[in-house]
C-alpha cells in the first residue's frame, strides 16, 4: 500500500494533518487512576478498586468510569498503526505485520510475563516429587520440608501475579488492535467509492467492523494459550524422560499421532470458518438492506417475502455454524483423551521395560499434565479462534487494499484567476460488474497468481488481462469539456439518464477513467455539494448545518433565511435544537433538501455543486431560492446546478444540454434558446397547463404564503419536553440478570437437553474420579509387590476413554441445542422487528442499535453462549471432583479451612460481580453508537469527502472507540483483579494441604501425592468457575439484549400475528374478498398524532373522495400532506374518527390486506440489491411480458435495451442509476400493482419536464380508474386533478374542484398558481 493512498483524506484538509493529535493533548490533563497507581498498585490491580467500591452503593453508569490515558485514546494508537502501514511492504501478511509493530513493546512485556507463568508453574510438579520421594523415604527433616512449602507458594504466588498480568495486557492489546483496525475501516471506507467499486456494500464493511476486527478483541488471549502449549509440551516431555528414562517414548509417540489428527481437524475447521464468515455477510448484508428500506417494505406488506428471503440466508449460515461447530466437539474429544492417552503410553511403556510405578515419578507426571490440562482444554477453542481471526484478517486486509478513489486526475488551483472548474478530455466510466461476477473474477485472479509463479507472464497474457480490465468499464460520459468562470452560475440540463449527475460524480472524484488517456480537471476553491441523496445526519438541526464548523450567528441564520427553513423551525419542536432522526427519518423531501441546502450556504464553499435541489421544494420556495439565494447571496460564488425546471434557466449564466452522456448543445439561455433540442424539451413544459392569460397576478411575498403557518406554529410547551425526545436511549437493565432471562434461555435451549447434560457431566465426573483414585491405588503397591499392571492400566484406560467421549457428547448436545436456541431468538426478533411500528419504533431507534443485535449479539448466541456454558459446566465438575478427590485423600477436618475459604471466595465475588456485570451491560451499550456512526458515515462518504471533514469523521469515531474503551479497561481490569485475589486467597488452603501431607500423612504416600497433584487445582477451579460463569453472563447479557427486541409492541393490526408465531398465511382474520371495488374514501372527524406526548398532526379531518377521483394535494412543507398518505395505510393509527373506504372503516379489516390493496409512490425512491425485474416485481407475481410493456410505458425503455434487459444489475441503494432513473422504477412498480386506490407522494421530483409530461399521461392511463390522491410541489403534476386539497398546520383549508378554486381570487391555491405562472412567464 502506497503511503499517498493512505495518507489521501486525512490530510490536505481544512482541519490539517490527522497526525498533530499529540501536540493537540491538553498538556494540563490530569493523570488516571491506573497512571498514578504504584508498582504494587499496578501488580495487584488496586486501581480498581474505588469503581468496584462504587458499585456497592449504585449502578455504575458511563461517567463513573474512569477517562483514559493520553497514550491510551484511539487516536494515539491509531497514529501509530498508520505510520506502520505506511512503512510495511504490501503483502499477504501486511496488516499482521503492521498490527505487531505497532504493539509490539506490549507484546514483549505480555511474553515476558507468560514465560515467567510457565516457569513457576513447572517448578511446582518438581516440589511434588520432592515432598513424595520425602515422605516415601520416612525421613524428617523440618526444615527441607518446610524450604520445599516455601517455595511451592512462593511460586504459586509469582505465577499468579504473572497470569493476571499476562492477562490485562493481552486483552489490552486485543482491543486496541481492534480499535485501530476499526478506525482504518473508517478511514478507507471515506477513501472509497462504493459507487465506482461495488465489490463491497455498506453491510458488508459493517461486518467487517463488528464481527472480523471484533475477533481481535478475544483472540489475543487464544495466541498466548497457542503460543505457550508448545513451550509447555517440551518442557514436560524433558521433566518426563528425566522422571522415568526411555519410557516416555510411548506417549511420546501417542503425542505425535494426536497432533497429526488435530491439524486435519483444524483444516475442516479453517475451511468451514470461511463460509461461515461468508454466509454471516449475505445475513447482515440482507438485513442492513431490510432495516435501511423497512418503511418501504411496511407499505407495500412485503414483510413476509423478505423475512423468508433473510430466512434462507439464516438457514444456510446456521446449517454451517452447525457443522463447524461439531468439528470443535471432535477437537475437544481428541484434546481431552489425548493426555490420558500419552498417560496410558508411558505406563505401557514403562511396564513393558520392566518398571514398576512410583508414587512420586507418577504423580509429578500427572501433576505436569494437570498444568497442561488447562491450555490443552482451550487449546481447540485457541486454534479455532486463531483461525477465524486469521481468515478475519485476510478478509479486513482485501478491503484495506480494494481499489481507492481515482482522483489523481483531480487539480486543485487555489491561485487561479478566471476558472473556477474546468474538465477537459472528461471520457469516465462506472463499474458493469455484479458483485457476483467480481467475485468469480476474484477467484480467476488468484488462480492466475499461482501460475505466474510458475511461469513468466506473456505479452499475450498481458493484452488479455488489459481488455479484460476495459470491459469491466461502462463508459458514461464522452469526451466532456467545460470551463466555468468565478462566479457563474451554470445549468446542465438533459433527459433522465442523460449523464447530468456524471458529471457532478466526476468531479468530486467518485468516477472511472482510463489511464493511459486521463481525463485533467482543474478546481479553484473549496467545494460544497447538495445531492440527490440527501444526507442528513442523527444530530440536531443546527449540528447538521454546522457540520463542525465554529458558529457564527449572522452567518447561520443567513444559512436559515436562504434556505427557507425559519418557518420549519417555527413547526418543529425544539426549533433548531429539534434531534433528526436517522436519515433524517422524521423530516419532509423538501426540508431535507434545504437542510442539505443551508449545509451548503453555511460552508462558505467557492464553488456549490447543487444537483437539482429545488425539485423536492415548493414552488415559492423554489422560485425565493433561485432568486433570493442563488442569484442573490451566493451570486459572487461558482454554482453549478442541474434542474429539470427549464424555466428556471433564465437566471443563469451558462446552460449545458446533454443527452446519452454528450454535451449536445451549449451556450446562455438565450443562444440555447435558438436550438431545436431545447425548444422540443421545453415546448412539452407547457403542453399541458391550464393557462388563463386574463387572469389577474397576485403580488405575493414567498414568505407570506401561506400566512397561516405564521398563525399556528408555536413550539411544544417545556413539561412535555421529556415525552418529545425522538431517540429513545437504548434499553439497559440494572443489577443482576433477571431470573426470567435464565429461564427463558434454559427453556428455548430445552429442559430435557439441560437433564441430559447433567447426566453426561455426572458421568465425566465418574471416569475423571476413577482414573485419578486408580492412579492412587496402582501406585500404592511396593516394588515387592506381586500385581497386574496391564489389568490396571486396562482399567485406566476405559476410564480415560469415558473421559474423552463423554466431553465430546457435552460440546455436541450444546451445538446442536444452542445452535437451535440462537435461531428461535433471531427468528423471533426478525418477526418482532418487521412487525413493529414505524413511527413509535423504526424512527426512534437507530438503524446501528437494530444491527448491533442483528451482529454482535446475535453471534454471541450464535456461539460464544454456548461454549461459555460447556466451560462452567467442566469448571463445576473439575470443582467437584477435586474436592472429592481432596477430602478423600485427607480427613474430613480439611473441609474447614474449605469452609473460611468458599466464604472469603463469596463475599470476594459479591464485590466483583455488581461491578462486572454492570461494566458488562455498559460495553454492550456503548458500542451501539459506534455502528451508527460508521455506517452514517458510510452512507455520506461523498459528503465527508467533498466537504473534506475525513479527519473530523474519523476524530469523532475515536472519541465513540474510547468511551467503549474506558468501559473495557474497567471491565477487565474488575476481572483480573478478581481472578488475582482469588488465587492469592487459596494458598491459604494449598498451605493446609501442604502442611498435612508433610506433617500428617507418613503413612502413605500415594495418598499424599492425590493430595498435592488435586488441592493444588481447586484454586483454579473456583477461579475457573467465577470466569466461566462470568463469560456465560456475558453472552447471556448478549442474549438479555436480543430477548427484549422480542418483546416490542407490534402494529396494531399485526398483534395476533407476531404474539401467536402465526405465519401471514394463517393470519386471514377480517380479510375481504374483492375489497375494495369502488375507491371511495371518506375521512369522519379523524384526528392523528405520531407518538404520544406530541400535537396531532391531522386535527378533525370531514371529507369525502369519490370514487375514481383524481386528488392533488397542496401545502407548505410540514403541513401534513404525507401524513394524509401514512393514515391510509395505518403507518399511523387514529387518535379519533376514522377513515372509510368502500363502506369499511379500515381500522377493522386486515393491515396486510389494507397495504397490499393500496399502492404508495414514495417521494424517496426505494431501490434494492438485485437485478431490475426483482424490484420492479419483487414478489414475481407478474410475466416478463407485463414488466416489459410497463417499463416501455414508464420511459425505462433504454434502461432494459442498454444494459442487460430485466436481469440488470443494480447497486445497493441503486447507486448505478440516476435519481429519476430511481423514481421511475419506483413508478413502474407501482403501475404493476393494480390497486384501486394509489398515493403519490411527490414522486416526480427528480424527473425532467419530456419523461414527466410522459409519466403524467402513464399515471393518467394506468390509474384512470383508480381513486389516486397526489402530493407534489410542481403545481402542473396537479392540475389536472379534478380536485384540490389545500392542508397547512394539519388542517384542511381548501377543498373543491380544480376549475372552481382557480375562479375564487381569493382562495390560497388561487396565489400558488398564479406565484408558479408568474415565474413561469419570466
Amino acid at each position: 500500500m502506497s503511503s499517498d493512498n493512505l495518507r489521501k483524506g486525512l490530510i490536505n484538509d481544512s482541519f490539517g494533518d490527522f497526525g498533530s493529535f499529540v501536540e493537540t493533548i491538553a498538556p494540563e490533563e490530569k493523570k488516571t487512576a491506573r497512571e498514578k497507581a504504584g508498582i504494587l498498585g499496578k501488580l495487584f490491580v488496586s486501581w480498581i478498586y474505588p469503581s468496584l467500591k462504587l458499585a456497592q452503593k449504585q449502578p455504575l453508569e458511563i461517567e463513573n468510569v474512569q477517562p483514559l490515558s493520553k497514550t491510551e485514546k484511539s487516536q494515539y494508537l491509531y497514529e501509530k498503526f498508520k505510520n506502520q502501514m505506511i512503512i510495511t511492504q504490501k503483502g499477504e501478511n501486511t496488516l499482521f505485520k503492521a498490527l505487531y509493530f505497532t504493539f509490539q513493546k506490549q507484546i514483549i512485556i505480555t511474553f515476558i510475563w507468560l514465560i515467567i507463568s510457565v516457569i513457576t508453574a513447572v517448578v511446582i510438579p518438581m516440589m511434588i516429587k520432592s515432598i513424595i520421594d520425602y515422605i516415601t523415604n520416612q525421613v524428617e527433616d523440618h526444615v527441607y520440608a518446610s524450604t520445599i512449602i516455601s517455595v511451592i507458594m512462593i511460586s504459586r504466588a509469582i505465577n499468579m501475579i504473572s497470569n493476571a498480568q499476562a492477562r490485562l495486557q493481552i486483552r489490552s492489546f486485543g482491543f486496541d488492535a481492534q480499535c485501530v483496525l476499526s478506525v482504518e475501516l473508517l478511514s478507507k471506507s471515506l477513501r472509497t467509492s462504493f459507487l465506482s467499486n461495488p465489490r463491497y456494500t455498506t453491510g458488508e464493511v459493517i461486518n467487517l467492523m463488528q464481527v472480523d476486527a471484533g475477533k481481535l478483541q478475544f483472540v489475543t488471549y487464544y495466541l498466548g494459550v497457542a503460543l505457550l502449549v508448545p513451550i509447555q509440551l517440551i518442557v514436560t516431555i524433558y521433566l518426563m524422560f528425566v522422571y522415568i528414562g526411555l519410557s516416555f517414548l510411548g506417549g511420546f509417540g501417542i503425542m505425535l499421532l494426536t497432533a497429526i489428527w488435530n491439524t486435519l481437524i483444524g483444516k475442516f475447521l479453517m475451511k468451514y470458518q470461511q463460509t461461515m464468515m461468508k454466509e454471516k455477510d449475505k445475513r447482515t448484508n440482507c438485513a442492513n438492506q431490510i432495516f435501511s428500506q423497512i418503511k418501504f417494505i411496511k407499505i407495500n406488506a412485503f414483510e413476509q417475502f423478505f423475512k423468508e428471503k433473510l430466512f434462507q440466508l439464516r438457514k444456510v449460515e446456521i446449517n454451517i455454524t452447525r457443522k463447524r461447530y461439531f468439528g470443535t466437539a471432535f477437537y475437544i474429544f481428541s484434546v481431552w483423551l489425548s493426555p490420558l492417552l500419552i498417560l496410558c503410553g508411558t505406563f505401557l511403556m514403562h511396564i513393558l521395560l520392566g518398571n514398576q510405578l512410583s508414587a512420586g515419578s507418577t504423580f509429578a507426571i500427572i501433576s505436569l499434565f494437570q498444568m497442561l490440562q488447562q491450555p490443552l482444554l482451550q487449546l481447540p477453542i485457541a486454534i479455532n479462534e486463531v483461525m477465524a481471526t486469521n481468515i478475519s484478517l485476510k478478509r479486513i486486509q482485501k478491503f484495506l487494499f480494494t481499489d481507492e478513489l481515482e482522483s489523481n486526475c483531480i487539480q486543485y488551483d487555489y491561485y487561479g484567476d478566471e476558472k473556477s472548474v474546468e474538465i477537459r478530455n472528461g471520457n469516465f466510466y462506472w463499474s458493469s460488474l455484479k458483485k457476483e461476477e467480481i467475485d468469480e473474477q476474484e477467484k480467476k485472479e488468484q488462480e492466475n497468481k499461482k501460475k505466474r509463479k510458475k511461469q513468466k507472464k506473456n505479452k499475450k497474457l498481458q493484452i488479455e488481462e488489459q481488455n479484460q480490465k476495459e470491459n469491466e468499464k461502462k463508459q458514461v460520459l464522452f469526451n466532456i469539456n467545460v470551463e466555468i468562470k468565478k462566479g457563474m452560475m451554470v445549468a446542465i440540463i438533459g433527459d433522465v439518464g442523460s449523464g447530468k449527475t456524471s458529471i457532478l460524480q466526476a468531479i468530486i472524484g467518485e468516477m472511472l477513467y482510463n489511464h493511459e488517456n486521463p481525463p485533467k480537471i482543474t478546481i479553484a476553491g473549496q467545494l460544497a455539494y447538495v445531492g440527490q441523496k440527501y444526507w442528513i445526519q442523527n444530530l440536531t438541526v443546527k449540528e447538521n448545518i454546522l457540520f463542525g464548523l465554529e458558529y457564527k450567528e449572522q452567518k447561520y441564520q443567513n444559512a436559515l433565511k436562504y434556505s427557507c427553513l425559519q418557518q420549519d423551525l417555527k413547526i418543529l419542536i425544539k426549533g433548531d435544537e429539534t434531534m433528526i432522526g436517522e436519515k433524517g427519518i422524521n423530516l419532509s423531501g423538501g426540508q431535507k433538501a434545504r437542510i442539505s441546502l443551508a449545509r451548503a450556504i453555511y460552508s462558505d464553499a467557492d464553488i456549490l455543486l447543487l444537483d437539482d435541489p429545488i425539485s423536492a421544494v415548493d414552488a415559492h420556495v423554489g422560485n425565493f431560492i433561485m432568486n433570493e439565494c442563488f442569484n442573490g447571496y451566493l451570486k459572487n460564488k461558482t454554482r453549478i446546478l442541474i434542474t429539470h425546471a427549464l424555466n428556471n434557466l433564465q437566471y443563469v449564466d451558462y446552460v449545458y444540454l446533454m443527452e446519452n452522456g454528450v454535451i449536445i448543445e451549449e451556450g446562455t439561455f438565450q443562444q440555447i434558446k435558438q436550438s431545436t433540442s431545447f425548444n422540443s424539451i421545453f415546448e412539452k413544459l407547457y403542453k399541458n397547463q391550464h393557462q388563463n392569460d386574463d387572469v389577474e397576478t397576485i403580488e405575493q411575498k414567498v414568505e407570506d404564503l401561506p400566512q397561516l403557518v405564521k398563525q399556528s406554529s408555536q413550539k411544544e410547551e417545556n413539561n412535555n419536553e421529556q415525552n418529545n425526545e425522538l431517540m429513545l436511549d437504548e434499553d439497559r437493565e440494572r443489577g443482576k440478570l433477571a431470573f426470567d432471562t435464565y429461564k427463558q434461555y434454559f427453556k428455548l435451549t430445552g429442559y430435557f437437553n439441560i437433564f441430559i447434560l447433567i447426566l453426561i457431566q455426572i458421568c465425566w465426573i465418574i471416569s475423571y474420579f476413577g482414573t485419578s483414585i486408580l492412579i492412587a491405588m496402582w501406585t500404592s503397591h511396593s516394588e515387592d509387590e506381586d500385581i497386574d499392571n496391564y489389568k490396571y492400566l486396562e482399567v485406566y484406560f476405559y476410564f480415560s476413554l469415558g473421559q474423552g467421549v463423554f466431553a465430546f457428547f457435552r460440546p455436541f448436545l450444546l451445538v446442536f441445542a444452542g445452535t437451535r436456541t440462537s435461531d428461535k431468538i433471531h427468528t423471533k426478533m426478525i418477526n418482532c422487528l418487521l412487525y413493529a411500528p414505524q413511527c413509535s419504533f423504526f424512527e426512534r431507534v437507530p438503524l446501528g442499535r437494530i444491527l448491533n443485535r442483528l451482529t454482535k449479539d446475535q453471534n454471541s448466541l450464535d456461539s460464544e453462549i454456548y461454549w461459555g456454558l460447556s466451560w462452567f459446566f467442566v469448571a463445576i465438575s473439575l470443582l467437584l471432583a477435586n474436592l472429592t478427590i481432596y477430602i478423600y485423600s485427607s480427613t474430613a477436618y480439611m473441609l474447614i479451612p474449605l469452609f473460611f475459604y468458599f466464604c472469603l471466595c463469596w463475599w470476594i465475588q459479591q464485590l466483583y460481580v455488581r461491578a462486572s456485570r454492570e461494566l458488562q451491560r455498559l460495553e454492550s451499550i456503548s458500542k451501539s453508537p459506534i455502528v451508527s456512526f460508521f455506517g452514517e458515515c458510510i452512507n455520506g462518504q461523498s459528503y465527508v469527502r467533498v466537504f473534506k471533514k475525513e479527519s473530523k469523521f474519523i476524530e469523532k469515531h475515536c472519541e465513540n472507540m474510547d468511551v467503549n474503551r474506558k468501559v473495557f479497561l474497567e471491565l477487565v481490569g474488575s476481572q483480573t483483579w478478581f481472578m488475582l485475589i482469588l488465587g492469592l486467597v487459596s494458598l491459604f488452603v494449598n498451605a493446609m494441604a501442604l502442611v498435612y501431607c508433610v506433617f500428617y500423612s507418613f503413612s502413605n504416600p500415594s495418598l499424599a501425592g492425590l493430595l498435592l497433584t488435586y488441592a493444588t487445582q481447586i484454586d483454579g477451579n473456583v477461579s475457573e468457575c467465577v470466569q466461566s460463569f462470568s463469560q456465560l453472563q456475558l453472552g447471556l447479557v448478549s442474549f438479555e439484549r436480543c430477548l427484549a427486541f422480542t418483546k416490542i409492541e407490534p402494529e396494531q393490526g399485526y398483534k395476533e400475528l407476531v404474539n401467536n408465531n402465526l405465519e401471514e398465511a394463517q393470519h386471514n382474520e377480517n380479510y375481504l374478498d374483492h375489497w375494495p371495488k369502488e375507491g371511495r374514501i371518506d375521512y369522519i372527524n379523524y384526528s392523528v398524532r405520531y407518538r404520544e406526548g406530541l400535537k396531532p398532526a391531522l386535527k378533525n379531518l370531514n371529507f369525502t373522495i369519490d370514487p375514481q377521483d383524481k386528488i392533488g394535494v397542496v401545502g407548505r412543507t410540514g403541513a401534513g400532506k404525507s401524513t394524509m398518505t401514512l393514515t391510509l395505510l395505518r403507518i399511523l393509527e387514529a387518535l379519533e374518527g376514522k377513515i372509510v373506504i368502500d363502506d369499511v372503516d379500515i381500522s377493522t379489516i386486515s393491515l396486510k390486506q389494507l397495504r397490499e390493496h393500496i399502492t404508495m409512490i414514495m417521494q424517496d425512491s426505494t431501490i434494492f440489491d438485485g437485478t431490475l425485474r426483482e424490484n420492479i416485481d419483487p414478489l414475481n407475481q407478474r410475466t416478463d411480458e407485463e414488466i416489459i410493456q410497463v417499463l416501455e410505458q414508464c420511459c425505462l425503455k433504454d434502461l432494459t435495451t442498454q444494459r442487460n434487459g430485466l436481469n440488470t444489475q443494480i447497486s445497493e441503494g441503486g447507486d448505478n442509476l440516476s435519481s429519476g432513473e430511481k423514481q421511475l422504477i419506483c413508478i413502474a412498480r407501482a403501475v404493476l400493482k393494480k390497486s384501486k386506490v394509489v398515493l403519490i407522494d411527490e414522486a416526480t421530483a427528480n424527473i425532467d419536464v419530456e419523461t414527466e409530461h410522459k409519466i403524467q399521461e402513464t399515471i393518467l392511463n394506468a390509474f384512470r380508474d383508480c381513486t389516486v390522491i397526489t402530493i407534489a410541489h410542481r403545481i402542473n403534476t396537479i392540475l389536472h386533478c379534478d380536485k384540490i386539497i389545500v392542508v397547512d398546520s394539519g388542517q384542511i383549508k381548501e377543498y373543491g374542484k380544480t376549475k372552481d378554486l382557480l375562479l375564487e381570487k381569493d382562495s390560497i391555491f388561487y396565489g400558488i398558481y398564479q406565484e408558479t405562472l408568474k415565474q413561469n412567464k419570466k
